[in-house]
């Protein structure tokens, strides 16, 4: 029987709220790789706009100057648009390189973070290590299986997203749990395949069932909460990353005990 209906988003939110406010400092310290690879983001991002900008002849200084210079582009495009190609950002090899690096290693920081908060919803008396577990996922026991999902995961994001939005939305949805699956499947049978790391995918789907609208009512909230923090330029991040890494584990934690 579907249960679903007894895991509400709502509930979700708070016991991530409770969670945070019970212990503010521990929350923030274990999420502070992230939240300083977001200014870090930040950082760079803006360097590269100003550099693309910069080769569009277009003066940020000088902000009638690069309205007008915007509107000739757009003219441009508008007159010939096998011209974009001129006007696209582009990376060099070693930039797009360490885009993915970063991403890489953002999202397993990120996956290291979620296996300690779900051991602390499961055992409140556990204790946290922030740095030592923040890192968790670049171990020995992790590493490999957790890299190789991460990029797997990319690949099944990137063809959906490329096909059109909705695919590359569905497989953010349904494949969202194979992090957590994969590390408690692991943790059963204390060893990992390859095998095992392809399975995680369609063990999430499994996990997923009745719970896809839940978690997609939590990313629009994730999205708007988002935007926001692009207005205070990532600052918002000392409480958004913590709190959404709350809320993803909460989310696992009570769907993964459901079907328990």
């Amino acid at each position: 029987m579907n249960n679903a209906n007894n895991i509400s988003a709502l509930e979700i939110r708070r016991d991530a709220h409770r969670a945070f406010l019970k212990d503010i400092k521990g929350n923030i310290s274990l999420n502070i790789i992230p939240i300083l690879l977001r200014f870090l983001a930040v950082y760079f991002g803006m360097q590269v706009y100003h550099t693309w900008m910069s080769n569009l002849n277009v003066n940020l200084a000088d902000p009638e100057q690069a309205s007008q210079r915007l509107q000739e582009i757009s003219a441009n495009l508008a007159n010939d648009p096998s011209s974009a190609a001129q006007y696209m950002l582009s990376l060099t090899p070693q930039s797009n390189v360490a885009v993915y690096a970063f991403f890489f290693f953002f999202v397993m920081v990120c996956a290291g973070i979620s296996y300690a908060l779900v051991d602390k919803f499961r055992n409140p008396d556990v204790e946290i290590n922030a740095i030592k577990d923040s890192l968790r996922a670049f171990s020995g026991r992790y590493f490999f299986p957790v890299l190789f999902i991460t990029a797997l995961f990319g690949l099944f994001l990137e063809a959906g997203f490329m096909l059109y939005v909705i695919p590359g939305i569905w497989f953010l949805v349904i494949f969202s749990q194979a992090f957590l699956v994969f590390r408690d499947d692991q943790k059963d049978q204390g060893t990992w395949t390859i095998r095992m790391a392809f399975s995680s995918f369609s063990r999430s789907s499994i996990v997923m069932r009745g719970y896809k609208w839940t978690f997609f009512s939590i990313c629009v909230e994730f999205f708007f909460w988002e935007i926001l923090n692009a207005f205070t330029h990532e600052l918002l991040s000392v409480w958004l990353q913590p709190y959404e890494q709350l809320v993803l584990a909460s989310f696992y934690h009570k769907i993964a005990d459901e079907r328990k």
